[in-house]
């Protein structure tokens, strides 16, 4: 048998229990036997004393390969050695206790017979040291020629004759071996995403705050390529510091993975190396938290080298501290979700490397920005203003740029489908020109690694003339977004140059009603960039915030203030100019936006 030990929970348990449960190695059972009475009567009464689950694997010559003690809510079924080709059952059956005194199969036992395609799994209920009924669950083939059907046999009784007729059902299982079977996996990844709710907060349309940023957090998921197959919302006065929501509720979600055979569970916030660590040894499987998914978008979506630069800064800035909870990340990079990006290659070298990395990545970045700098000041000096579209992710930034500049930007129902920023030339209703860029959206809870690292991106809506703060009017949250928006635009000192707010998708809206918008920086304008509706209201909106009037003025400029002359030129056309001893006579056409500026240097003599 060679060498077995008992795993499992125990905790607590007595010497003399744990010395009963290695007896169990030495009872001789019958191959024949596919319940062993002798056996099963025994883990039966050590269940019912201690009050936890007690699981058995079994070969097909009866000899024991695994023994597992779980507890009466959290019993989780280990994987065993020794499988055959994946066409054919493992050859391993399950025996284990219920000792509730209810036999049926759960879904959590089901589950984890089809994942490990064991020739069956047989529950035991067990009261008052009694075995109350038994019944057993064995894998079926699908149509698809796969293990993801079963069926459920029972009750029976401990010395039902019955039992032993499965052995007929699983060798006709086994027998149409066929093609080779594929793993009951896809490429896409079965999430189960995790919030925690410390206070309601503002209910909308009936949910709680909690419950619309799991239901972001479901659509960020959505566009990692993911699937969630369960969310759970915790309630709690605190975070655990430990385990976040708390042992006993992760192992409650330990058991809901294994029943719904899930990849990855998703965290809503950040969690520490600590809590990482914590919770993927709770649940067994790969953990990430709300960051890490955005930055794994991210690095799919970067598509420039500023932008891959960019990314993997985040990334290694994030995980750089966290290099002791990512666990099985850490130690086994299989792919997915969290593990993409320029960044991955470096998950596995130690911290100094990585930090040597950041500091090069810094570099380059530097580099990147004096050259951005520089074009962005070539771009200056040809007058043309500059308009940054801002907002929130997803709320129709792209679409609405290439109805304004008949281009065609990526635009994607999905969150954060523009990354890189992209600039493209715009025709204002009075015949001027000006260049609009496009920015990343922003999200709630925007990871701060991601402020920094794409500061130089976000630059764009700093240095911009104006704000078109893009709002997807059909969102329950809009409102929300909108302060959100605004809350990092402040942080960048944005907010200091006029803001048209333009609601977005009106022809979605069914009754024609909106929440009530107000801005105190601009005007706010109703249009559809899909049906073009409103759009040169808000063309018209944005003219009148740039102050495209423009007016003659004369000025006398003197030698010394030099400055004025650079922003004559840069910022109006010179009609005409004359040099004398007191300085520069100059006629100048300028925005009445842009002549503030020098006002103080008209002069009422016409030049001659």
């Amino acid at each position: 048998m060679g060498n077995i030990y008992i795993n499992g929970n125990l905790d607590s348990l007595k010497k003399s229990v744990i010395g009963e449960l290695e007896a169990l190695l030495n009872i001789q059972t019958d191959g024949n036997d596919f319940i062993p009475p002798e056996l099963t009567e025994a883990i039966s009464n050590i269940s019912s004393r201690i009050n936890r689950e007690i699981s058995v694997f079994l070969d097909r010559k009866g000899n024991i390969v695994d023994i597992s003690v779980g507890d009466s809510s959290t019993v989780a079924l280990p994987e065993v050695k020794g499988r055959r080709d994946k066409s054919r059952l493992s050859g391993i059956r399950c025996i284990h206790t219920h000792p509730n005194g209810v036999g049926m199969v759960s879904l959590v036992d089901i589950n984890s017979m089809l994942n490990l395609r064991l020739d069956a799994m047989a529950a035991v209920g067990v009261s008052n040291g009694n075995i109350t009924e038994i019944f057993v669950a064995i894998p079926v083939r699908s149509e698809r020629n796969e293990f993801d059907k079963y069926h459920v046999y029972g009750p029976y009784k401990i010395h039902d004759k019955k039992i032993n007729g499965l052995w007929n059902v699983i060798e006709e299982t086994d027998r149409a071996a066929g093609t080779i079977l594929h793993e009951n996996k896809t490429d896409v990844e079965r999430t189960i995403i995790v919030g925690l709710e410390t206070s309601t907060g503002k209910i909308i349309n009936g949910k709680s705050e909690g419950e619309r940023s799991l239901d972001e957090l479901e659509e960020l998921v959505r566009t990692a390529g993911g699937q969630v197959v369960k969310k759970v919302l915790q309630k709690r006065s605190e975070r655990d510091s430990a385990y976040y929501i708390g042992k006993g509720k992760l192992e409650e979600l330990s058991l809901i993975r294994q029943a719904l055979d899930a990849d990855m569970i998703v965290f809503d916030d950040e969690l520490s190396g600590a809590q990482l660590r914590n919770i993927e040894e709770v649940v067994g499987i790969k953990v990430i938290d709300r960051t890490t998914l955005i930055l794994d978008i991210f690095a799919q979506r970067a598509r420039s080298r500023e932008g891959k630069l960019q990314v993997e800064l985040a990334q290694l800035k994030y995980r750089v501290s966290r290099l002791i909870g990512l666990g099985n990340q850490l130690s086994r990079l299989g792919g997915g979700i969290g593990t993409r990006g320029p960044g991955e290659k470096k998950l596995e070298v130690d911290r100094r490397h990585i930090r040597r990395r950041i500091s090069y990545l810094e570099d380059e970045l530097s580099k990147v920005e004096k050259r951005r700098n520089f074009m962005r000041k070539t771009r200056d000096k040809d007058s043309l203003p500059v308009i940054a579209l801002v907002g929130y992710t997803n709320a129709g930034k792209s679409t609405l740029m290439n109805a304004l500049c008949k281009s065609d930007v990526f635009a994607e129902d999905k969150l954060f489908a523009t990354l890189d920023p992209t600039a493209r030339g715009l025709k204002l209703p009075n015949g001027r020109d000006a260049i609009l860029v496009d920015t990343v959206g922003f999200i709630r809870k925007l990871p701060h690694e991601l402020v920094e690292a794409f500061k130089s991106t976000l630059e764009e809506a700093v240095y911009g003339d104006i704000l078109i703060h893009v709002v997807d009017i059909t969102n329950e949250e809009s409102i929300e977004q909108i302060e959100v928006v605004n809350n990092i635009l402040n942080s960048l000192g944005a907010l200091n140059k006029p803001v048209v707010m333009a609601l977005n998708k009106v022809d979605l809206l069914t009754q024609r009603q909106r929440p009530p918008v107000l801005n105190p920086l601009g005007s706010v304008v109703e249009i559809s960039a899909v049906t073009l509706e409103g759009i040169d209201v808000l063309l018209k909106a944005v003219a009148d915030a740039l102050g495209f009037e423009e007016e003659e003025m004369e000025l006398l400029i003197p030698y010394h203030e030099g400055w004025a002359i650079s922003y004559v030129h840069e910022n109006g056309k010179i009609l005409e100019k004359i040099y004398d001893e007191k300085g520069v006579y100059i006629r100048v056409s300028m925005l009445k936006s842009k002549s503030n500026y020098i006002k103080a240097f008209e002069c009422p003599c016409s030049i001659k």
